[in-house]
């Protein structure tokens, strides 16, 4: 039911359903099978000798009918053409491919800098490092209001001061092949 609540589109047709209602949908069309073939599902003899295998044929029933409501969920959100979206008008740009290494990178820097944080920082500013945290990446600011600006001015500091010790401790050098080794 994850799976199919994350496919885009799937909050219409799963809203105000109840997983019964889609199981009894299902059944339903089991019993449709016998008289109705085709709007119904026909069960082989092999589905109907214990009530493992009907359970099973269920199932497989149920997912049909999920895979077929995923599939025509996502047809029918428009599909835009790729392009510069700057130059051309109804395109969507491209985003730029996810570096690997550079998010390695920036997570590794942004655990370092908030454990140097907490190490040097006061208690007054625990809650403004706290809550500056998960959105350290995504935002562009500290806090926006939450917090005395003094405060988030005395974290901004700390940060820029223990960033310049980062880049002073990590000094590029030439690569020589045996960091793929470490």
């Amino acid at each position: 039911m994850r799976r199919i609540a994350g496919a885009p589109g799937m909050d219409r047709f799963l809203a105000g359903r109840m997983p019964d209602e889609i199981v009894h949908s299902a059944l339903e069309r089991v019993l449709l099978g016998d008289t109705h073939p085709k709007k119904g599902r026909k069960l082989s003899v092999k589905n109907r000798q214990s009530t493992a295998a009907f359970a099973l044929c269920v199932m497989g029933i149920i997912n049909s009918q999920l895979s077929n409501a995923t599939d025509a969920a996502e047809a029918s959100f428009s599909h835009l053409p790729l392009g510069d979206a700057e130059t051309e008008s109804g395109v969507v740009e491209v985003p730029e491919p996810i570096d690997q290494a550079q998010f390695l990178e920036r997570r590794d820097v942004q655990r370092e800098l908030f454990a140097r944080l907490r190490e040097q920082a006061g208690p007054e500013l625990r809650p403004v490092i706290d809550y500056w945290e998960p959105n350290y990446l995504a935002d562009d600011c500290i806090a926006r209001g939450e917090f005395d600006r003094r405060l988030v001015h005395r974290v901004r500091l700390l940060a820029r001061a223990i960033l310049a010790d980062l880049a002073r401790e990590i000094q590029p050098r030439a690569p020589t092949g045996m960091e793929m080794l470490m």
